[in-house]
């Protein structure tokens, strides 16, 4: 989900930001308008803002004519996100974040007219880019526009693997399962030189490789959720291509007895294989775990829910496939 949605993101609170529920008992929470948080700005920013969160592709247009330098300007919130971080709908206030179906668009106005692709906002860490940030976000995603920025952003010269190099977009889209974002990210060539990101690419040659100790992924430019065991990555391995979809890859795992119900650590969208790929609509996976064994009356450790029940939380187009994958779990699902 939106990572700055910190009231209701298990994977935010994991990572140590706080959330409105930390308020002490009887604290009156004020919610700021839209207007209130952009009377610190100065007002050419502020509107152009207003039109980056609207997609007034029309309005940005003139704002940036208008002033050229408000291109390199930076918010006065603490968050110094620039023009383009508002694409994201991420790292900034909840309130100036929104569905805009054409945020590709928003974005290649900002790239041509001269926007740092790769600059930092000042949010989770500061080492967020906007790349990073719409890969986690979800109004991107829900609107089906995520995939399409991210193309904008790479085609801009973006850094694909983050630019650290520590394949930290990829790292960020497998995480919060936005897999039409690591599809084009992996397009754009993003490395795929370690187990999990290796089998969400589908690459089963350098897998089977790495099972027999051919191959070795650098550990230091792994996600630190990613494994250094080699039984527990195999297990993380088995549950992203499920996530992905790599019915080739998910059914070698299992051949070589990687456990078909592991829970191995991951993220708020992974548990078991099945439960991973049900939420994301992955029916031919699905089918074939289900041959194999896979438990669809397993609990998951994290929400104690069976993969039926994760259904209702697929988004965006994933949610027409996990219908489809409902008739193959209802009839089995746990009540």
């Amino acid at each position: 989900m939106c990572r700055n949605q910190i009231a209701c993101g298990p994977a935010v609170r994991e990572n140590g930001l706080q959330g409105c529920g930390q308020f002490p008992s009887g604290a009156t929470l004020h919610v700021p308008n839209v207007d209130e948080i952009l009377s610190i700005e100065m007002p050419a920013f502020a509107r152009a803002v207003r039109a980056v969160i609207t997609g007034d592709a029309p309005a940005l247009r003139a704002e940036l004519g208008d002033e050229p330098s408000l291109i390199r300007a930076r918010s006065a919130s603490a968050h110094r996100a620039t023009l383009l971080h508002y694409v994201a709908a991420n790292g900034i206030e909840p309130e100036l974040q929104a569905p805009v179906p054409n945020a590709d668009e928003i974005a290649a106005i900002l790239l041509s007219a001269g926007a740092d692709v790769d600059a930092k906002i000042n949010a989770y860490g500061g080492a967020d880019t906007t790349l990073t940030l719409t890969v986690s976000s979800d109004h991107p995603t829900e609107t089906g526009a995520a995939s399409r920025v991210v193309d904008v952003l790479c085609a801009f010269g973006a850094a694909v693997n983050g630019p650290e190099g520590d394949g930290a977009p990829l790292a960020t889209a497998l995480y919060f399962a936005t897999l039409e974002c690591v599809t084009t990210l992996l397009a754009h060539g993003a490395r795929t030189d370690n187990p999990v990101f290796a089998t969400a690419a589908g690459r089963l040659t350098w897998l089977k490789a790495w099972f027999v100790g051919a191959q070795v992924s650098d550990q230091a430019l792994m996600p630190a959720w990613i494994s250094s065991d080699p039984k527990i990555a195999a297990e993380q391995a088995l549950v992203f291509a499920s996530m992905c979809g790599q019915t080739p890859v998910v059914r070698w795992l299992l051949d070589q007895g990687v456990d078909v119900n592991a829970e191995p650590p991951g993220s708020h969208w992974t548990a078991t294989p099945l439960h991973t790929a049900a939420v994301q609509g992955q029916v031919a996976v699905v089918q074939l775990l289900l041959a194999r064994g896979a438990d669809h009356t397993l609990r998951d450790a994290r929400y104690k829910s069976t993969p039926a029940q994760w259904l209702p939380h697929a988004r965006g187009p994933r949610r027409a496939l996990a219908r489809q994958v409902a008739t193959l779990l209802d009839p089995r699902a746990a009540q």
